[in-house]
């Protein structure tokens, strides 16, 4: 049984194109190798494609579970080819393009995350692929995870919608639950843009100083993993993108999860 102690993740980003879907399947897949029991959520509501990345073509999806056709025990859908070790990837699937979830409402969002959290299942961690931006139904999952893991790279862009979206989440919902990573950046790169995203949150919202939780630097062989729709922990697991990404993973878990 899923208890409120057991962390809920939503991976984030206030602009679209920073790797934060890549990155998710790669956090779900190394907490598997370390034996962890992934429960990964595909919670764009507009554009759901985690089924497209993994290449499975699930029967029932979240459209079905709005609908009260099927309860979210009925579409869970294990994933063999992460479950590596003694871990598990287990992945609540959505579907693109479908006027039910586009249109969830807020009372909907709430219960779903509500039931997700009571499911029936072994799950030690809750990943949440948010869809990019900072619409109520991204800043609702965001708010009610255990942190906001906000993926933003050096693009000033990038920069701007990150910030907005620790600002919407704390001005709407009175939470400040964000923890950067930092993606395709060198280590300079990287604590520069912390140093600018926390400067902000601090003067600006009166924030205590925004967790850095890690830098993930360019790597060729990390971008050819996701340009041929492969998990880099499983094809590459030696690149220097996969190992900062193992890095983080301590910071997440609880004392007694890293033991599992």
């Amino acid at each position: 049984m899923i208890h409120t102690s057991t962390p809920m993740f939503a991976i984030a980003s206030g602009k679209g194109g920073v790797g934060k879907t890549s990155l998710t399947l790669n956090l779900a897949t190394l907490l598997a190798k370390q034996g962890q029991h992934v429960l990964l959520l595909d919670g764009d509501t507009g554009l759901a494609n985690l089924d497209v990345q993994l290449n499975v073509q699930p029967v029932k999806d979240l459209a079905h579970v709005l609908a009260g056709q099927a309860t979210l025990s009925d579409i869970a859908l294990p994933i063999p080819q992460l479950s590596t070790g003694k871990g598990s990837v287990t992945l609540l699937p959505g579907r693109a393009g479908h006027s039910g979830l586009t249109n969830v409402t807020q009372p909907q969002l709430t219960q779903l995350l509500t039931d997700l959290r009571a499911l029936t299942s072994n799950a030690t961690v809750i990943l949440i692929d948010v869809a990019a931006g900072v619409a109520p139904a991204q800043l609702i999952m965001c708010a009610q995870s255990t942190a906001t893991l906000l993926v933003s790279t050096p693009d000033p862009s990038s920069l701007t919608d990150a910030y907005a979206l620790i600002k919407l989440l704390w001005q709407n919902h009175g939470t400040a639950n964000t923890r950067l990573i930092v993606n395709q950046a060198s280590k300079t790169e990287g604590q520069q843009v912390h140093t600018r995203l926390s400067t902000a949150a601090e003067n600006f919202l009166k924030l205590p100083p925004l967790p850095l939780l890690g830098i993930i630097p360019t790597d060729k062989l990390y971008s050819t993993a996701v340009r041929s729709q492969a998990i880099a922990a499983l094809t590459y697991p030696q690149s220097t993108a996969v190992e900062a990404i193992e890095a983080l993973l301590p910071k997440l878990l609880l004392p007694s999860q890293k033991a599992a």
